[in-house]
């Protein structure tokens, strides 16, 4: 179970991007591996003038088949609190469906009927349920199965949806809404631990006044990942079709910030130069959502176990402004920027 709440941790800490061309809707759905290690988790985000959520669902082995999982919520509103929890489940307590987006954890829930995509979420004082209708134009972010250093591990990860129509309630304590807004569907399939390759993970979300989507993401590895970083850009057209993409070959900080909450020194101003040079991309990190310390609201053993993997865990998110200079396109974009701090 502790090993468990530490993958649910990570995941609180991680949905990174590195784009490219169509995916099949079998590339998300619930795809169960025997070998310890397996993780397969899905992120939720909702954006409107009153909230800002992030909500995962998750399934991992812990020896062989053992079916962990478990759910997390970050929820920053604008008149309470961040609000930041993870409650996680054994195996009695998980339900799913083969070859189907489905999944069951205690009385919460996600699941795909009739072209939407629907969660539910219980935290007592807190109640979401969500309706998605998927907006076209999906990323399959590795390429597939993306290799790591051993034989035969990999991460995939991918964005089925995103800046799609959400409708639903949202209840705290006695009152209960009716909420619209946007958002999107993030997705990880892994037979490696996060931590055990990489120390950062980021993910830009934006779009364009004329309805372009511009996504920027990947991780910066630790000293046993190959290549030092992995990190990516792609755009799609209103229609959601592909317009260009790339693979990050430099990063020029203009601008470095000290975040107050983390202490993590982290860009404030970068240029990314990908397309051997032709393009670049600058992300400006603007006025932040929330930062949150995965290590609050927690016993003072959990807080130790979990220290024995990541030594500073946040999650620190923002509103960011992008431009693209490209000769196949170019274009200026506004969205959110998410940082997953594992380790300085």
């Amino acid at each position: 179970m502790f090993r468990q709440f530490i993958r649910l941790v990570w995941l609180s800490l991680f949905f990174a991007l590195l784009p490219t061309e169509n995916l099949l809707s079998q590339d998300f759905k619930t795809q169960h591996f025997p070998d310890e290690g397996y993780l397969q988790a899905w992120n939720f985000t909702f954006r409107n003038e009153k909230y800002n959520m992030f909500a995962t669902f998750l399934v991992s082995n812990f020896g062989p088949g053992s079916y962990n999982n478990g759910i997390s919520l970050l929820l920053k509103s604008k008149d309470q609190p961040v609000f930041y929890s993870t409650r996680e489940f054994d195996a009695d307590e998980y339900e799913s469906k083969k070859g189907q987006f489905y999944q069951k954890s205690g009385e919460n829930w996600m699941e795909y009927k009739n072209g939407i995509y629907s969660f539910y979420m219980n935290y007592g004082d807190w109640e979401i349920k969500l309706d998605y209708k998927p907006r076209r134009g999906s990323v399959p972010i590795s390429k597939g199965r993306y290799p790591l250093r051993d034989e035969g591990k990999f991460v995939q990860a991918d964005i089925p949806f995103s800046f799609s129509q959400v409708t639903g309630t949202i209840r705290y304590k006695d009152t209960t809404e009716e909420v619209k807004g946007v958002g999107g569907l993030e997705h990880i399939l892994s037979n490696e631990a996060v931590y055990q390759y990489s120390k950062k993970w980021e993910l830009v979300r934006s779009i364009t006044k004329d309805g372009h989507r511009i996504f920027t993401g990947g991780f910066v590895g630790n000293s046993d990942f190959p290549g030092a970083f992995y990190r990516r850009v792609a755009v799609l057209d209103p229609t959601g079709h592909l317009v260009l993409e790339g693979t990050v070959e430099r990063a020029e900080v203009l601008d470095w910030e000290k975040e107050p909450t983390s202490g993590y020194t982290i860009p404030k101003i970068e240029v990314l130069h990908f397309n051997e040079g032709k393009c670049t991309l600058l992300v400006k990190r603007m006025r932040p959502i929330a930062t949150m310390s995965a290590l609050e609201n927690i016993s003072s053993f959990l807080r130790f176990f979990i220290q024995l993997f990541f030594a500073k865990p946040y999650q620190i998110h923002w509103y960011a402004d992008l431009k693209l200079d490209c000769p196949d396109w170019s274009g200026e974009a506004k969205g959110y920027h998410s940082n997953y701090l594992i380790n300085e």
